[in-house]
């Protein structure tokens, strides 16, 4: 597994279009929260952890039962491929949620993982959830879109480790 994780992190140092995808979804959805303040928590905003998919997998097979898997994205987006056991709450819902209805205040102490489609909009929810007093908040590191690289990598490799072990010719 330590193998497969160094060449996800690899992958993830040549994804360019992380970025492009940040802006072009930025320009997509309006906030209600102004850029000033989404730019604020992005680049000085702390207080939460960085997990990459790797670091997820293996969290996911120890403590399924103790973690908050939620998907920031907008629902036509988590409808398309999420992660197995994730929640959907839109970044909107899930800020208004905390701030202004004082929901999810069982989780201060439990583990959240937040995760949306380049890692941009969970760094802000993760922000500003650890300023709301929540202790054990993590982000997953490029998104859905490096978690879907991620989940290639491990098929193609159990795709090869079953060609090895039945001895197929065309291996």
């Amino acid at each position: 597994m330590s193998t497969l994780a160094c060449i996800e992190s690899i992958n993830n140092i040549f994804d360019f279009g992380v970025v492009i995808e940040a802006i072009k979804n930025l320009k997509e959805n309006r906030l209600q929260m102004n850029f000033g303040e989404f730019f604020r928590y992005l680049f000085f905003g702390g207080g939460y952890h960085e997990i990459t998919p790797p670091q997820l997998s293996e969290k996911m097979k120890q403590s399924a039962d103790n973690l908050l898997l939620i998907d920031l994205r907008e629902t036509k987006n988590n409808e398309k491929n999420s992660i197995e056991g994730a929640i959907s709450i839109p970044f909107d819902d899930l800020i208004r949620s905390v701030l202004v209805n004082q929901e999810f205040t069982e989780y201060l102490e439990k583990e959240m993982i937040l995760v949306c489609d380049t890692g941009q909009k969970s760094r802000v929810a993760g922000s500003i959830l650890t300023e709301e007093g929540f202790k054990k908040i993590y982000n997953l590191n490029g998104g859905m879109r490096r978690w879907n690289r991620w989940q290639q990598l491990l098929s193609f490799y159990n795709n090869l480790k079953c060609k090895q072990l039945l001895g197929c010719p065309d291996f």
